[in-house]
């Protein structure tokens, strides 16, 4: 995951495992013993006599295998960019959270080919784990029993997890120091982490650092040009530059919106 928390409605991050506004509920649940493989689940309910209105969903490095009440599943891959996500009154959709370096692994394929990506669980997935995880999810049975038969023996590359790690923890630090210190080339690592998360190092640098002002915004009233610093931008613009490319807002429409 980020070094944020959890997943709001709204595509932001919060520190709260529930979340409750403008007929929408939001609940998030750990998920211990999975051998790292997963993160959370997830339930978002829309209440029936709420108005119909588009979401923007900010990256945050995750991919999530999702089910709703009218009976369709789908994996959602990495983003590179926001996305707005209109979501029918009535409906009730559960999820669980994959631990972004445990992607390729879990799809038994390179994740950048999913980057970006609805693909339907029969498309991705033994029809024996579709079923069952689909119906786990609707039921709300998910465990890290279920998990450990569906994925049997399967865990991240603990190589891919240090390297993620240290790109999440310093995303001011340059790519190729990180992979100096973990005793790789800079070629190698940067393949390797594409690969496997399904994003670009440089990428997931980036959407660290926007998740970054969006955390640190919430905890004191801090000016535009604080939050830049604090979070690692070289200054204001280099802010500014990077939320349109993420979000498509300015970093002031951005901090409205997500707060």
């Amino acid at each position: 995951m980020t070094g944020t928390d959890t997943l709001a409605l709204d595509g932001s991050r919060t520190v709260t495992s529930s979340l409750e506004q403008n007929g929408h509920t939001y609940v998030e649940t750990r998920i211990t013993g999975s051998a790292g493989l997963f993160s959370c689940t997830w339930k978002s309910t829309t209440e029936s006599d709420t108005s119909t209105q588009a979401k923007r969903i900010l990256p945050d490095l995750c991919a999530d295998f999702i089910v709703n009440s009218a009976g369709k599943s789908w994996l959602v891959g990495p983003a590179t960019t926001a996305d707005l996500v209109s979501v029918a009154a009535g409906t009730t959709m559960w999820g669980i959270r994959i631990n972004p370096p445990a992607l390729r692994s879990l799809l038994g394929a390179a994740a950048d080919a999913v980057q970006d990506s609805k693909i339907a669980f029969d498309d991705i997935l033994t029809s024996r784990q579709a079923r069952v995880l689909a119906d786990a999810l609707r039921h709300e049975a998910v465990d890290a029993r279920l998990l450990g038969q569906l994925w049997r023996g399967l865990e991240p590359d603990h190589g891919i997890e240090r390297g993620y790690s240290a790109l999440i923890s310093s995303p001011t630090t340059a790519v190729q120091d990180i992979a100096a210190d973990l005793g790789v080339s800079e070629r190698h690592f940067r393949r390797s982490i594409t690969s496997a998360v399904g994003l670009s190092p440089k990428l997931i640098q980036k959407v660290q650092r926007m998740q970054d002002v969006l955390t640190l915004s919430r905890g004191a009233d801090l000016s535009l040009s604080s939050l830049a610093g604090r979070a690692g931008y070289a200054d204001q613009a280099h802010l500014a530059r990077d939320t349109r490319a993420l979000a498509g807002l300015t970093p002031t429409q951005l901090l409205r919106e997500h707060r």
